[in-house]
């Protein structure tokens, strides 16, 4: 074996010659032959390695044509690339024949599952990064320290030209702690392995070298392939506390891998599985792993496609957890209810002491049996908080389940019922034959009835999503009326109210005194343009569908009337070619210039712009307008194609906003989107606002694209830092970040996130968290230079010194110098 020639040294001449092909199809033969026989019924064929000729490294087997054997020792092309010893041997060896160590070790030269990868990878020499050909250090250790960010940080945007290749980035989602997260922008090529082994080696030189990693997500793209080495690093980790796995598919050996790795993660705290295609090896090892963690508290499932007697392996696992307080999951773990498993999931939740979140997201439309189950087995649980239906189809038996739950139940604080219809069965079920005559209410009829009954009797709740599409005004009329008697209550969010209907509501909300507790979750699709925007001040989310009003007259009253609607702060306008003229346009336009309350704006065009003239185009005056405008932080573009001139103009307002936050750019030509990014990118880093960037046609767009990317990452991980020192953490970088981005709009959105505080009081506390270390004393103690106060020697000359500078001229100062200023000390 040692005489064998190094994988680098060899030719692939011998896979072009015919003895050499004649043997190994020898070979495959009696390998497949083998493994056919030995392996279980139930494993499928798709599972045979193919051996690759080029691993061949001389011991050819010889079990069933001595012929082709001996062609092949005695071949010019095995000679050539030392595949066979100049030392004759005596016999010819069947690799399946021999002991199993060495067997072991052969299947590793022909590409089988034991492949001692994880030494030789992580030691391996990087090529230079993707983008700027740019060396990277990828074996010092972690810096990090409470106060201290690690040197890694410095060198973010390297690394992230290695992930980019796997649709990875590293991100700072919590101030000095990394994770690496899905990159939805970033273009994967198809065919790169080199690049695609290089990001799994620096991914385990970060999870075993560095404890500033906590979270990391793991796609396809850098799993495939790598998973010993990236399951050692797992098992290697420090400080992993959340896993994410998405669209993976695991074969026997990456899932004997995984399930290996579970139970030596130690600090995992929250495991997400999406889109994974589960074998029975994985799910023994999670199963296990569910029933023994000391540290899992958060599960996800909602993405899980899994078969029946699989799900039973899971359930089990959860039944004897003891830690796990969020859950979320969809029906598939439950169907068929015939099934035990539905029943297997009611006793989890009727004997689960741990548990306070609870997520069902239901996987086909009308999972009704499946609802029942949980409604009914929550009955007998004191524990559970919080419990959220997603995209349920509710019945009337359902109805009833669940607003008698929330009568009794005396734990939840959160209910929400999103994506949710409710139907009723029985046609007789109708309004005019079923009303009942109920205390305060009066006659209300039957299907809001139990909802009025047990917003009465609950006096627990904090906050309720619902839909209320299916009531009508009167209905509502009650239902405000319950709402305002339930003094818990501080939120309702409602996802859809009936239009034709939707003044009459409004002017209910305002007499029973909702108006501050009630927030409208979706955009208000207008029907009748007059009654909605003058009426109803309550909704401050519009659509205006141009394929909805028909007819031109109601497009243009509304666009005539949304500049006196100063309630409206996000607009969501979809305009088709059979009603778009220059008079639309311009509308739109002296809209979007004047308006100072608009936070949100949806633009979509379905029509061909290409018919406009260079002095119509309704990009021109719609980029210009934007260049204008002051109070927009999330814009989505859709439809239209922007010229050269209109694409600067749009990427100059990019560069310079102070306000925009997010942007979506999907304009009909994809060329639009190349030009916006070639524009922004050579002098982007100057933008200290944009968040958040989504564009068509990333595939063109390469090192441009990745330079304006990570400019977006930088913003996002500054309004993280500085969020948290408005908050509390005290930390010179976080400080340093304050004043950079304290202007940013995402800034006052991340500390209502933190603080649970509105707008209003998020603001106040940023402008105080900046007065805190404006003085001398208070600036140099939190950029380092002293730990209490200033005190200078005393000059014998009478020089004036910083202790004497007035507090007027320190503040003068203080404009030129900022935190970051100041240098860490080595």
């Amino acid at each position: 074996q040692q005489s064998w020639p190094r994988p680098e040294h060899r030719s692939r001449r011998h896979e072009k010659c015919p003895c050499c092909v004649s043997a190994l199809s020898v070979f495959r033969r009696s390998v497949c032959q083998r493994r056919r026989t030995d392996r279980p019924a139930s494993t499928k064929s798709r599972s045979l390695h193919v051996i690759r000729s080029r691993s061949i490294r001389g011991h050819i087997s010889a079990s069933n044509d001595s012929v082709a054997a001996s062609r092949a020792t005695t071949s010019p092309c095995a000679r050539a690339n030392g595949f066979i010893p100049s030392v004759k041997r005596k016999e010819c060896v069947d690799p399946l024949a021999m002991p199993k160590r060495k067997r072991e070790f052969m299947l590793d030269i022909w590409g089988g599952p034991r492949k001692k990868a994880s030494v030789l990878s992580a030691n391996l020499r990087l090529a230079k990064s993707f983008f700027t050909s740019s060396s990277i250090n990828y074996r010092t250790q972690c810096t990090s320290d409470e106060d201290r960010l690690c040197d890694i940080f410095r060198d973010l945007n390297l690394w992230n030209e290695f992930f980019w290749q796997v649709g990875l980035e590293l991100r700072e989602l919590t101030p000095g702690q990394l994770s690496l997260v899905e990159m939805h922008g970033a273009y994967v090529p198809l065919e790169m392995p080199e690049q695609k082994h290089e990001a799994a080696t620096l991914l385990h030189r970060l999870l075993t070298l560095h404890r500033c990693i906590v979270s990391v997500d793991l796609n396809g793209y850098i799993f495939k392939g790598h998973h010993q080495l990236i399951c050692d690093a797992l098992r290697k980790s420090p400080s992993i506390r959340k896993l994410k796995l998405c669209l993976l598919t695991m074969n026997t050996y990456a899932s004997q891998s995984f399930a290996a790795a579970l139970p030596h993660l130690n600090h995992l705290r929250e495991l997400e599985c999406r889109q994974v295609h589960f074998d029975r090896t994985f799910l023994d090892g999670l199963s296990e792993f569910l029933a023994s963690t000391e540290s899992l508290t958060t599960l996800t499932m909602s993405h899980l496609h899994i078969e029946r007697e699989d799900a039973v392996v899971i359930l089990q696992g959860l039944k004897r957890n003891k830690t796990i307080t969020t859950l979320s999951l969809n029906t598939c773990i439950l169907s068929p209810v015939s099934s035990r498993c539905g029943f297997m999931f009611a006793d989890y939740l009727r004997e689960n002491q741990t548990l306070r979140t609870l997520s069902v997201t239901s996987r086909y439309l009308k999972n009704v049996i499946e609802l029942r189950l949980i409604i009914r087995a929550l009955f007998h649980n004191r524990t559970l908080s919080e419990l959220n239906l997603i995209r349920f189809s509710l019945d009337n038996e359902n109805i009833q389940l669940i607003t008698r739950l929330l009568g009794q139940n005396k734990t939840l604080r959160r209910f929400n019922m999103v994506g949710c219809v409710w139907y009723e069965r029985a046609p007789q079920c109708c309004i005019n034959s079923s009303m009942q005559h109920m205390e305060n209410f009066g006659n209300v009829s039957s299907r809001i009835r139990p909802w009025l009954v047990a917003l009465t009797e609950n006096k627990t709740l904090d906050e309720l999503t619902l839909d209320l599409s299916c009531f009508n005004s009167d209905e509502c009329r009650s239902f405000f009326k319950a709402l305002a008697s339930n003094a818990s209550l501080k939120k309702i969010t409602v996802e859809r109210l009936r239009r034709k209907d939707v003044a009459e509501i409004c002017r209910a909300l305002r007499e029973t005194g909702m108006r501050e507790r009630f927030f409208l979750g979706i955009h208000h699709v207008i029907q009748d343009p007059v009654a909605t925007l003058t009426e109803c001040k309550e909704l401050s989310c519009i659509s205006v569908d141009s394929t909805i009003l028909h007819d031109f007259d109601p497009l243009h009253t509304t666009l005539c009337l949304l500049p006196s609607c100063s309630h409206v702060t996000s607009l969501c306008l979809r305009v088709s070619q059979e009603l778009f003229n220059n008079r639309v346009s311009s509308l739109i336009a002296q809209y979007i210039t004047g308006t100072t309350v608009l936070r949100e704006l949806e633009l979509t065009f379905f029509f061909d712009s290409g018919s406009w003239n260079a002095v119509d185009r309704p990009e021109r005056a719609l980029v210009q307008a934007l260049s204008i405008n002051k109070s927009i932080r999330r814009l989505f573009i859709g439809g239209l194609c922007f010229d050269e001139t209109e694409t600067g103009m749009l990427a100059d307002t990019l560069q310079h906003s102070r306000t925009l936050c997010d942007l979506s750019f999907y304009p009909d030509d994809y060329k639009s989107a190349v030009l916006l990014v070639r524009k922004l990118s050579p002098s982007f880093s100057t933008n200290y606002t944009l968040l958040s960037m989504r564009l068509s046609k990333r595939r063109e767009l390469g090192a441009d694209w990745f330079a304006v990317a990570d400019v977006v990452r930088r913003n996002f991980s500054l309004v993280t830092r500085a969020a948290n020192f408005v908050v509390g953490l005290r930390h010179k970088y976080c400080a340093a970040a304050a004043e950079l981005v304290h202007f940013n709009p995402g800034l006052v959105t991340k500390v209502q996130e933190l603080a649970s505080i509105d707008e209003g009081e998020a603001t106040s506390r940023i402008k105080n968290s900046l007065k805190s270390f404006s003085e001398l004393d208070e600036f140099m103690r939190m950029a380092g230079v002293v730990k209490e106060s200033v005190a200078c020697h005393r000059r014998d000359d009478g020089q004036t010194q910083l202790i004497d500078l007035g507090r007027d001229c320190w503040l003068c100062i203080r404009q030129y110098l900022k935190v970051g200023d100041i240098l860490d000390p080595q």
